[in-house]
């Protein structure tokens, strides 16, 4: 019975680590890797180490075999890993030279599971040797029996050429694969939210687009939900995806061998994925995240994950608040006793939904996509969603959360934004806040697309990078922020003046050329700099100017907007916990997406 196969051939050379470590002479093709004698190969790497703790805790797993597919002679030696202080401590399960014609799997002897850590395979070439397949196994009848079939729901607009290489791996590696664990149990339902796919480019008998009112992210993501769950194809999870995401067949295989057994006990939680950086592949940009009222706090962040130590400690449990929707496996049954996603049209959507979960979350080395880093984004119209949107969570989701505590929240927020000279945003925060406090009758009744279109008045507009080479003397070299080094942490002196002048507003501006930075610089960097562009990671550029003028009157605004908070918030927090149950209904979603079905959860 396979548990988890090994990834023997990396999606791209960018990643190869992540996989396999290799001597120089490895030859790695999509159908085998050879090996000259006395070559080695080290797969203690993030995709293939196994992890004691969650397969024995979750699925009941006691021992396992190691089981070999290749033609020729190797030494293969399994080992223990575990974290002791900061060093990673190995001991040695399983050391023995095997040989094989290729016609049949080869397998070590019973390996029993230790109580935590990982095991890690390691092999080295007698002879000159083909291999072909890896993976653990195991021999246990007493294991649970889940009958899964898992619905992948994609929310897209005008992403097309992101869909269909993902679409195209997908078909390749598991729907039109006879030999993938997970062939005949996936589906695939694509929320069209621009309506610019071309459907018959995607579509088969297990990918079907769907064209959708855009109502953001969590509109999409809800489209599809509600089409597998009054589909006549039932299934036992939805797996939300973003469309952006570069998915891998390797970790959906993963994911599915992991439900198929797991104990019945765990069976409503949900499998979360790992995010990796698009800009730099080897590095973990979070691996579930705790909301902390909206000082998030993203778990193992900027975690290299060619580290063995690394991936040891990643694979510690931890505590969950939420895991992104770039992947997230829900099972049917906890969305029949939670209920629907709240309308938030984007940001905060999927934060709201894993608060419900309490806590009930599962994430799994290997288990993971390929994302653009959030901080490589300017922020735009996500500054009025935001705040607005962390208000009507901590509402719903903390009745202890007071006004004054928001208060801190958004003025931390718009103090941000003017130490940035992005006194735009200030009221797009401020207008967030002003919106929430309208009330949950008030959002109930709003056009998300009307709000979205709205909203852009407020943004900045972006311009090419090339635009300002040579503007004030500015280089090329001026103008390429990513790589340079920042700064994590400021001296205590330091901060405490650069905040007593608000970040120089009060002094004169420094001479010379404008600083070219990051969307998320260190923001005490800015000190007394008169002009600032931010250049995102599609080189364009939001040029920022400093203005006493308008850093005032961002105040202003920011303590009239306070006096509503007092006035306002006690009385509004608690129409959003009354209506949750509504916003959450699926009636009220068939309405809100203009849909026919008629049946609620």
């Amino acid at each position: 019975m396979i548990l988890q196969k090994f990834a023997l051939y990396p999606y791209s050379e960018e990643t190869t680590q992540l996989y396999l470590k290799t001597t120089d002479n490895v030859i790695v093709s999509k159908e085998e890797i050879g090996l000259k004698a006395l070559e080695k190969i080290d797969m203690e790497t993030y995709f293939n180490l196994f992890s004691c703790l969650k397969w024995k805790k979750y699925v009941g797993i006691e021992s396992v075999h190691f089981r070999l597919k290749f033609n020729g002679q190797v030494r293969v030696k399994i080992e223990h890993l575990r974290r002791k202080e900061e060093h990673i401590e190995k001991d040695c399960l399983y050391d023995a030279i095997i040989q094989s014609d290729g016609t049949e799997y080869q397998n070590s002897k019973e390996i029993f599971l230790p109580e935590e850590g990982m095991l890690g395979v390691m092999l080295e070439a007698i002879e000159d040797t083909e291999l072909y397949k890896a993976d653990f196994s195991t021999d246990q009848m007493n294991l649970e029996e889940n009958d899964i079939h898992i619905g992948i729901g994609i929310c897209t607009f005008k992403r097309e050429k992101y869909v269909e290489r993902n679409m195209n791996l997908l078909k390749e590696g598991i729907l039109n694969n006879s030999n993938a664990e997970s062939y005949g149990h996936i589906k695939i339902c694509i929320s069209d939210n621009a309506g610019t796919l071309e459907a018959k480019r995607i579509e088969d008998s297990a990918i079907r687009v769907v064209k959708n009112k855009n109502l953001g992210g969590v509109g999409g993501f809800t489209r599809t939900m509600l089409e597998f769950l009054n589909g006549y194809e039932k299934v036992s999870h939805i797996l939300l995806m973003d469309d952006d995401a570069i998915i891998l067949p390797e970790t959906i295989e993963r994911n599915y061998l992991f439900l198929k057994h797991l104990k019945k006990k765990y069976y409503n939680y949900v499998i979360g994925g790992a995010l990796m950086r698009l800009d730099h592949p080897s590095i973990q940009y979070e691996s579930g995240a705790l909301w902390n009222n909206g000082d998030m706090i993203a778990h193992n962040h900027d975690f290299d994950m060619t580290s063995l130590q690394r991936c040891v400690v990643n694979e510690a449990e931890a505590e969950y608040d939420y895991v992104g929707w770039w992947y997230s496996c829900i099972p049917v049954t906890f969305i029949n006793k939670s209920k629907l996603p709240l309308p938030l049209f984007i940001h905060r959507d999927d934060i709201e939904y894993g608060l419900r979960a309490n806590g009930e979350f599962i994430l799994l080395n290997g288990i993971c996509v390929w994302h653009e880093a959030f901080e490589n984004k300017c922020p735009g119209t996500n500054e009025y969603y935001d705040i607005r949107n962390l208000a009507i969570l901590n509402a719903i989701h903390d009745e202890k959360f007071t006004a004054k505590q928001f208060k801190k929240v958004l003025f931390k927020e718009i103090s941000s934004n003017i130490g940035k000279y992005r006194y735009k945003y200030v009221d797009l925060n401020l207008l967030g806040t002003l919106d929430f406090l309208k009330g949950a009758k008030w959002f109930s009744e709003q056009d998300g697309i009307e709000i979205h279109k709205k909203l852009a008045v407020y943004n900045y507009e972006m311009k090419s990078k090339e635009d300002f080479i040579g503007y004030k003397g500015l280089t090329e070299e001026d103008l390429s922020p990513y790589g340079k080094e920042q700064r994590e942490h400021v001296p205590f002196i330091e901060k405490s003046w650069k905040m007593a002048t608000m970040n120089g507003h009060f002094l004169p501006a420094r001479h010379g050329k404008p600083k070219a930075e990051i969307p998320y610089p260190n923001i005490y960097d800015l000190y007394r700099y008169k002009e600032v562009l931010y250049i995102d990671s599609t080189d364009h550029v939001l040029d920022a100017k400093r203005s006493f003028v308008a850093m005032i009157a961002s105040y202003v605004k920011f303590f009239k907007v306070c006096k509503y908070i007092d006035q306002r918030y006690d009385k509004v927090c608690e129409q959003y916990r009354n209506m949750f149950g509504t916003f959450t209904s699926q009636n009220f979603w068939n309405h809100y997406l203009e849909l026919d079905h008629n049946r609620d959860l």
